[in-house]
């Protein structure tokens, strides 16, 4: 929806900005008090477990609705669940849940544009991303539009700020491994000069317009889209280096969208920028161990995204326990269900969203949210989610780990069967929604 005043266009768009309270945690969480508390005393399972034995497998589950009515844990399971193992993508749900804290549900990110006119339809322009991690091709053609629609075919000079970054593949390709993240300032250089001026235009902008199109079509917004532009220079500013005629300003969809998208794709490139972003390594162990209440033998997070760092020739990977990941499943319950959001809107729902998970064996129904973790170097292959059971809502995390990789089919069985396991005894009641459709990705 699109509100207009004077020369300020406000749209909530995917695009981007960092929020003011980015860098301070927020220590008075009142969620942490919340959280479930997982001891020594709980370690007795309350059902039988599949592959119990199996030491391929970790695995726990535990009665998220019966601990926050008792603030006691029941109907707890597990087996091998103090163990630290490789996260993978699992560490996504980790990523989510520090988002969470850092920026909240609905933030939106900001984007400026200034403008310098000149007499022959060109411009000067000066654009402020603010660090958003989805700049692709949709969002520079809504750009060269807005201009556009302003009488601007051509900008002579155009300045991005210090936390303007675009990556034009960014959606289109969830799992690449980037050796900088977030893109870098002369990588965001080039891909301006490549995608603002239309000679360049192939096969992948048409489908671009396509979807750009669709959203205007859907928002009502009666926007020509661009067929032919220009940029000569593109340079990086401090701030704004000339005195502006007009200026507009457009926001992004809300952060759940975000989040969404990283668990539904499964997006390393988006969650190693907002891991970045938010400080990294040093400032999420501070999240862990003051509002998760997690220490260094219960997670170890180098990467937002679970892919491995390398010290040397010595690999690095993100590691976790079940339990770990309970506790941030939890967490991001309570933050969901105080936005009042559906946890479908947070992560993937296996029947209706075309993710990662990919089983044919397991009846859903709208019964389960969840996120999937693979990795190959490090035999791994996880599954950690929340199902909406007649006993209440059960926090469910699957580790598969010290397997060959030919036995992939067989692990994956053994995690459905698990899967499988919890809804026949616990019998799936459907309650998770997705309001989110793929389109809004790109804008809202």
């Amino acid at each position: 929806m699109f509100k207009i005043v004077s020369i300020i266009v406000v749209l909530m768009f995917l695009f981007g900005c960092q929020p003011s309270d980015s860098t301070t945690l927020r220590l008075g969480d009142p969620t942490s008090e919340k959280l479930i508390q997982l001891g020594a005393a709980d370690s007795k399972s309350t059902r039988k477990l599949p592959y119990s034995d199996d030491s391929t497998v970790s695995y726990c589950e535990v009665n998220l609705t019966t601990y926050e009515q008792k603030k006691t844990v029941r109907q707890y399971s597990g087996t091998d669940d103090l163990k630290l193992y490789p996260a993978a993508s699992l560490s996504k749900i980790y990523l989510t849940a520090f988002v969470i804290f850092k920026f909240g549900l609905e933030h939106q990110f900001t984007h400026t544009i200034k403008i310098k006119r000149y007499s022959d339809q060109s411009a000067d322009v000066y654009l402020d991303s603010d660090l958003d991690p989805i700049y692709n091709i949709e969002k520079a053609l809504y750009v060269m539009s807005l201009l556009q629609e302003r009488g601007i075919r051509h900008i002579k000079h155009l300045y991005i700020s210090q936390n303007t970054r675009v990556f034009l593949s960014v959606l289109s390709n969830p799992h690449i491994e980037l050796t900088e993240v977030p893109v870098s300032l002369s990588e965001t250089l080039q891909n301006f000069q490549l995608i603002f001026n239309s000679k360049n235009w192939g096969s992948q902008t048409q489908k671009a317009k396509v979807n750009l199109s669709s959203y205007l079509t859907q928002s009502g917004r009666n926007l020509r889209l661009v067929s032919d532009f220009s940029l000569d220079q593109v340079e990086v500013s401090d701030s704004n280096p000339f005195i502006a005629d007009e200026d507009f300003v457009f926001y992004s969809a809300p952060m759940r969208d975000y989040l969404k998208e990283i668990n539904v794709e499964s997006n390393n490139y988006i969650s190693d920028a907002f891991f970045n972003v938010l400080g990294g390594a040093q400032e999420f162990f501070a999240f862990q161990t003051q509002v998760l209440k997690l220490n260094a033998d219960q997670l170890v997070m180098n990467t937002g995204s679970g892919l491995p760092v390398f010290a040397g020739q010595k690999r690095k990977d993100n590691r976790t326990t079940c339990r770990a990941l309970i506790k941030a499943l939890h967490y991001i319950k309570l933050k969901a269900d105080s936005y009042q959001i559906n946890l479908g809107d947070i992560l993937l729902m296996p029947d209706l969203d075309a993710g990662t998970y990919d089983s044919q064996s397991v009846v859903i129904n709208r019964s389960v949210v969840l996120k999937t973790g693979r990795l190959y170097d490090v035999p791994t292959l996880n599954l950690a989610g929340i199902a909406s059971t007649g006993s209440g809502l059960m926090a469910f995390v699957f580790l598969g780990h010290n397997f060959d990789n030919a036995d992939e089919t067989l692990m994956k069985q053994k995690r459905d069967d698990f899967l499988s396991s919890l809804l026949n005894t616990y019998k799936p009641v459907s309650f998770f929604l997705k309001s989110t459709d793929k389109l809004s990705v790109f804008l809202d």
